[in-house]
């Protein structure tokens, strides 16, 4: 919803730890929305982020969908925007600023609750469940005026419990003659594992696309069979019946033979596919189980991950 150490050189193990040059600053972490703060793995330490100014504007998706965990103390996987308009150390206005802002992190052990409140126009939300991760405050935000903003570093969020909000598209209009559309910046046209076009996985694809029921994705699997693809493997997502509660259920399975599959032996075969077909992965499956990543989805504790993406109709062999 950690940083990998390189080994050193033979003759740097012979030697044993090397002391660092006294005037050595150690290096900063670029923010990046959706990636992990490198928290956890310095407790009681100070972290320091360098945040662009471009993410300074009052158009934030993290701040307007209230992705931050706690008050004062926050979840590691909190966006920081979102905590530094909370804490009352950022205003944002319609306006980027200038110059980017250096901010101060205090790394913090997990804490037992991360109780909600209401700053500064922003409400954070509450988290009561066990967090495998770390947690921060801030320490200080000032401005940066120290140069250029290094490159940022992407990484992988970490696994575990995730309060992602894939639901992070505001509501948007169908072109005529259709009920789900693709967002302009996750039109990204890949070729899937039977060389045919398809697109690039992307979090705006699985997104509900207004708050109706009309327009989540969950109702649109009621019409559609969704296939997803690792480098090597194609996964099918289909609704498959309704439980005891009322509530719709699916099945997650393997295609067996994705590169022969293409969209005319799909439609021979039927969507969703027949039994022999596929390998049943997971079985009466809720739509809240699911927890889709930037590049992942993790369904009971098992992560695939996923770089393709297509919507197929449901059809009859």
């Amino acid at each position: 919803r950690g940083a990998m150490a390189k080994r050193g050189s033979p003759l740097e193990d012979e030697m044993g730890d090397t002391k660092r040059p006294r005037n050595e600053e150690p290096k900063l972490h670029v923010y990046e929305p959706c990636v992990l703060l490198p928290v956890a793995q310095r407790i009681g330490s100070l972290v320091e982020v360098l945040l662009p100014a471009r993410y300074l504007s009052c158009e934030s998706k993290a701040v307007k969908q209230r992705r931050l965990w706690g008050t004062d103390v926050y979840t590691d996987d909190s966006d920081l925007v979102a905590v530094l308009v909370h804490t009352g150390h950022v205003k944002l206005k319609g306006a980027v600023p200038k110059t980017p802002l250096l901010v101060s992190l205090r790394a913090c052990p997990v804490q037992s609750s991360y109780p909600s409140s209401d700053r500064n126009g922003i409400k954070s939300r509450e988290w009561s469940k066990a967090h495998t991760g770390a947690s921060f405050k801030v320490e200080r935000c000032l401005q940066h005026t120290a140069g250029s903003v290094p490159e940022p570093q992407l990484s992988l969020l970490r696994p575990g419990p995730s309060r992602q909000m894939p639901t992070s598209l505001y509501p948007q209009e169908p072109g005529p003659g259709e009920s789900f559309l693709v967002p302009p910046a996750a039109c990204l046209v890949v070729f899937n594992l039977s060389n045919e076009p398809c697109y690039k996985y992307s979090l705006a694809l699985v997104a509900d696309q207004a708050t109706f029921p009309s327009r989540w994705t969950s109702t649109r699997l009621r019409r559609e069979v969704l296939y997803v693809e690792s480098m090597q493997r194609r996964f099918e997502l289909a609704q498959r019946g309704t439980s005891a509660a009322g509530f719709d259920t699916y099945s997650f399975s393997q295609v067996l033979s994705p590169h022969d599959m293409d969209r005319r032996a799909l439609e021979a075969h039927g969507v969703p596919l027949p039994a022999e077909q596929v390998k049943v992965l997971h079985s009466d499956v809720d739509w809240e189980e699911l927890e889709w990543g930037p590049c992942y989805l993790r369904l009971q504790g098992i992560e695939y991950p996923l770089v393709r993406l297509q919507y197929v109709p449901l059809t009859v062999a």
